[in-house]
């Protein structure tokens, strides 16, 4: 019987739970596609770096689905609570009729119990088909191929999305029958006609609390805008408390002067149902101002998760060839005493060691760099910064702080070596002329300034003037332009001053006949020295480190498709938790206000009058939320953009244009169908 009568009620409130299971649905199916990324590695052509990227990526998504699984559980929990709502008068006469409350308990467990399965189902069935799409993109963010068409299924992501959501239904059918045991059946069945009071009845106590929630943003703007997200300190953690602090007092005072401040434009309040219209709002932000604090706050991270990902990620991928002008890098740096071996001696050291460079190298380059070891005021970053503060995107703490910094120093013999071999005409300077070259986007605007206004240097007791254009090449394979600021100048002075090399950098460009010996290179010194960097003859390794142009690209392809795949996964999430939570708010507002429907439609009100003020309340409900995660979105992503600078050119409206497409597809998707759901209950009403 209780099976009969489950069934027969979710067949008959199939359109009430069309949103909820939707995004049941979407979440399982989300949930299963990023936990199967590590099957993808048995279809694609990838190296053992590219594969350990993978295991990372997986490491990190498993991590981030707990946070996920406890996001969609709330979700869940919350949705179940306000479709429980909707019943309550059915309940009622459950009991009325002589259930126990045990009985209906198990119709609802059981009711769950479908919905789940048919999700569950659903939401599996569709993550296992998407996933095969997801190869594809997998490779693409690789730039890798696929060895061949291959049907993936991913067993441990299979069970655990079964696991996980498991333990959701069991803790909803849970919820459930605590709520049933708890209720009167009195208050069953007048539930939808108990009014919601106003919590703040003052006007001015409002207003105080509005600008006091003003104040609270702004300090937290301004804090978040002077540590620039450097580092976790107390001015970074006060930014986060106000802003958390200032978004719910924001929702909290807003329903206290709402009506107020709409009911002074007397001509707009009395047009048409707008009188109704905003008396519901007001009511419905008074009795959710706490739900949509924390909706507006989930929608942030959603916007800035999208943003920032994005546009990380496009950095990244942009800069790949500009930051890899090399086959291969190695990096030489001074030992302990200040020595640093030359490039011959390096050569010849691996020589030795049965690795053979020159044999195959059509060019090796040197650039070695040198920092003055005394202290002289002229050689750091001050001339250049002193009065240019706001020329760089850094903000005045991490300016003043940059300003001590020492600016390293290459020979103009050395510059030029390499200017040849990128086959690009040598630079020239006078006996009183220095170059300055740099690429690092946060402060390229004040060295060009300083290019641009002759900026004068005393260096080794000679006054000296800039070339009158800034270089930008990349001299080194490296993960990011991070030429902040250096000096070429001219052998014969560089031959009088006081100063050691700290750092050489050994280029190299392969012949022709040997392009890919850059693997072959890599194997040699990895087989050769091993992790403990020392040989079996027992000679240590003479450089630190290497970059090859593969290593550029697959550790940036590497690093945006985590960037991407994360930002996703958690914008995605999020967005979906807000934007169901608020149609699910309204489909339950518009069901209980179906009554006042009624009777506007008894007094002569048109049906398009009705449908518009219906329109209008999901609108602006939906907008209110959003509006001010714009706004917390809009200075945050400010910030991150100069951190993601660090990394290259951050194309901000680039990013912002990917985020609005992703929200108006979701968020706006959500509202359309909250709007043909209460469209539709009013045509059958």
């Amino acid at each position: 019987m209780y099976f009969k009568i489950a069934l027969h009620n979710v067949k008959k409130s199939i359109k009430d739970y069309t949103i909820y299971f939707l995004t049941l649905t979407f979440g399982i199916c989300l949930f299963y596609l990023f936990n199967s990324i590590h099957s993808q590695q048995a279809i694609l052509e990838i190296n053992e770096s590219q594969r350990s990227m993978l295991v990372l990526i997986q490491t990190m998504i498993s991590g981030i689905s707990i946070f996920v699984a406890v996001i969609l559980g709330l979700l869940i929990i919350y949705a179940n609570q306000y479709l429980m709502k909707r019943r309550h008068k059915e309940m009622g006469i459950y009991l009325l009729l002589g259930m126990e409350k045990g009985q209906v308990s198990r119709i609802l467990i059981l009711e769950t119990l479908f919905i789940g399965i048919f999700a569950l189902a659903v939401g599996l069935a569709a993550g296992v088909f998407l996933s095969q799409g997801f190869s594809i993109l997998t490779a693409r963010m690789f730039a890798v191929e696929m060895k061949e068409f291959q049907f993936v299924f991913s067993r441990d992501a299979f069970l655990q999305t079964i696991l996980y959501f498991v333990i959701i239904f069991l803790i909803v059918m849970l919820f459930n029958g605590v709520s049933i045991s708890r209720y009167k059946i009195i208050d069953l069945l007048h539930s939808g006609k108990k009014n919601q009071k106003m919590r703040i009845k003052n006007l001015w106590v409002s207003v105080i609390l509005f600008i006091g929630s003003i104040v609270c943003l702004g300090v937290a703007y301004y804090n978040i805008w002077e540590n620039g997200m450097m580092q976790v300190d107390g001015q970074f953690k006060l930014s986060i408390v106000l802003g958390v602090a200032g978004t719910f007092l924001f929702f909290f005072s807003l329903s206290g002067f709402f009506l107020n401040l709409v009911k002074g434009r007397k001509n707009f309040y009395y047009r048409g149902l707008n009188l109704f219209i905003f008396r519901q709002l007001n009511s419905k932000i008074t009795t959710t101002f706490i739900s949509m604090s924390m909706l507006c706050l989930m929608l942030f991270l959603a916007i800035c998760a999208f943003a920032t990902g994005t546009g990380m990620a496009d950095t990244l991928n942009s800069n790949l060839e500009a930051v890899s002008p090399f086959d291969y890098s190695l990096y030489v740096n001074s030992d302990e005493n200040g020595n640093l071996k030359s490039r011959d001696e390096v050569l010849n050291n691996l020589k030795r060691d049965g690795i053979e460079i020159e044999k195959y190298a059509e060019t090796v380059n040197t650039i070695t760099l040198y920092y003055q070891e005394k202290d002289d005021r002229n050689l750091t970053m001050e001339p250049f910064f002193k009065g240019r503060e706001s020329l760089s995107s850094y903000p005045r703490k991490q300016v003043e702080e940059m300003m001590d910094g020492n600016v390293s120093l290459i020979r103009l013999s050395d510059y030029n070596d390499f200017l040849k071999t990128k086959g690009k005409d040598p630079i020239t300077l006078k006996e009183d002329q220095y170059a300055v070259s740099c690429n690092f986007e946060n402060v390229k605007d004040v060295f060009q300034d300083a290019v641009d206004e002759g900026q004068e240097l005393t260096i080794n007791g000679l006054k000296m003037k800039p070339l009158e254009t800034m270089l930008t090449d990349v001299y080194v394979n490296t993960s990011i332009q991070m030429d902040a600021g250096t000096l070429i100048l001219p052998d014969t002075l560089m031959d009088k001053m006081q100063i050691k090399p700290v750092l050489q950098y050994i280029n190299i460009l392969w012949k022709s006949s040997y392009a890919d010996h850059s693997k072959v290179l890599t194997r040699e010194i990895e087989e050769v020295y091993g992790d403990d960097f020392i040989s079996p003859s027992g000679n240590q390794k003479p450089f630190q480190t290497s970059f090859s142009r593969e290593d550029v690209y697959e550790q940036g392809a590497g690093l945006s498709t985590i960037i991407i795949y994360v930002a996703i996964y958690i914008g995605i999430v999020f967005l979906i938790t807000s934007a169901a939570v608020l149609a699910l708010q309204q489909l339950s507002e518009n069901a209980d206000n179906l009554p006042k429907y009624q009777l506007l439609e008894r007094l002569g009100t048109e049906d398009r009058m009705i449908k518009g003020a219906v329109k209008a309340q999901i609108v602006t409900y939906f907008l209110i939320p959003m509006s001010l995660a714009l706004v917390h979105s809009y200075v945050a992503i400010r910030v991150a953009s100069v951190i993601i600078s660090q990394l290259g050119h951050m194309d901000v409206a680039g990013a912002v244009f990917k985020s609005a497409v992703a929200i108006l597809c979701i968020y706006g998707g959500y509202m359309a169908a909250t709007y043909l759901g209460s469209k539709n209950m009013l045509r059958d009403r």
